[in-house]
C-alpha cells in the first residue's frame, strides 16, 4: 500500500488526536488492503492459465452430481480418515458440493454394517458411495445398487517402514540440529503453525537440505494417521502419514 505525502500526514493527526486505537485499526486496514491485493492478483496469475474454451457442465441434474461428490467426499473421510461425520460435513472437500449447496441436502446417512454413505435430494433421488477396502470410496452410478468392477485388496510392496530411512520409512537419524539450524527460533516456528487453536492442524513437519529437521501433530494423531490431502504437489504443507513419507 503506498501512501502520499498528504496522506501520511492525515494519518499521522489522526493518530495524535484518537490515540493507539485508531493506529491498530489503521494497522488492521493496510494488512487487509494488502492481504486482498494478494489475492487479487493470485486469481489473475490462475485465470491467465484457464484455457480459452466455453465451460460444457457435465449432463444431468448439477444438484444430484453435488449429492454424489459429497457422499464420496463424506465415505472417505469417516472410512478412510476416521473423521466424525459432522465435523467432515462442516470441514471438508468443499470442491465439491460446497457449503451452500450441502444446506440444500439432506444430512448424510451413514450406514457402518455396510460401510457406505447415503445423500438424498430434496426430489428424494439418493446418491450412494461405498468404501471399497484397497479402491478407497466410490460414488454408485445414479439408480443403480452394484458396482461396474470387482474390487481387489492389493497387498503393498514397500518395505517395513519401522526399517526404512526417512522418507521412505519411519526412522530418523539420532543426531543433533545442523549447526545452521536455532531450536529456539525452529520450535516457535512449529508452535505458531498451530495458532490459533480453532484453525484445527493436523500436522506440521520441517524440512532442511533433504532432513525432517521437526515436526509436530494435532490432538489424537501422530505420523501414521490418515488424513485428507488434496493436491499434493501444488502445496508445500500435508499431513499425517502423507506428511512424513512422500509429500513433502
Amino acid at each position: 500500500m503506498i501512501l502520499l505525502p498528504a496522506a501520511r500526514t492525515s494519518i499521522r493527526e489522526a493518530a495524535v488526536k484518537t490515540g493507539p486505537l485508531a493506529m491498530v485499526l489503521l494497522a488492521f486496514t493496510t494488512v487487509s488492503a494488502a492481504s486482498q491485493a494478494q489475492l487479487d492478483e493470485l486469481i489473475a496469475r490462475a485465470k491467465s492459465f484457464e484455457l480459452d474454451t466455453p465451460y460444457v457442465p457435465p449432463a444431468g441434474d448439477p444438484l444430484a452430481h453435488h449429492a454424489a461428490g459429497y457422499a464420496k467426499v463424506i465415505c472417505s473421510a469417516v472410512f478412510m480418515t476416521g473423521l466424525a461425520p459432522n465435523f467432515a460435513a462442516e470441514n471438508v472437500g468443499f470442491f465439491t458440493a460446497p457449503y451452500e449447496v450441502r444446506a440444500k441436502l439432506g444430512k448424510p446417512l451413514i450406514d457402518r454394517a455396510n460401510r457406505a454413505v447415503h445423500v438424498t435430494l430434496p426430489n428424494g433421488v439418493t446418491r450412494t458411495a461405498k468404501y471399497l477396502g484397497s479402491q478407497g470410496c466410490v460414488t454408485l452410478p445414479l439408480g443403480e445398487s452394484t458396482l461396474h468392477f470387482t474390487p481387489v485388496a492389493v497387498k503393498s510392496q514397500l518395505p517395513d517402514p519401522t526399517t526404512e530411512p526417512w522418507p521412505m520409512g519411519d526412522v530418523l537419524p539420532n543426531e543433533p540440529l545442523p549447526a545452521e539450524i536455532d531450536p529456539t527460533k525452529l520450535k516457535a516456528a512449529v508452535d505458531a503453525a498451530f495458532e490459533p487453536p480453532e484453525a484445527s492442524t493436523a500436522a506440521f513437519v520441517v524440512t532442511w537440505k533433504g532432513r525432517l529437521i521437526a515436526e509436530r501433530y494435532g490432538n489424537g494423531i501422530d505420523h501414521a494417521a490418515r488424513r485428507l490431502v488434496y493436491g499434493q504437489k501444488r502445496y508445500s504443507h500435508a499431513v499425517g502419514h502423507s506428511a512424513r513419507k512422500r509429500c513433502v
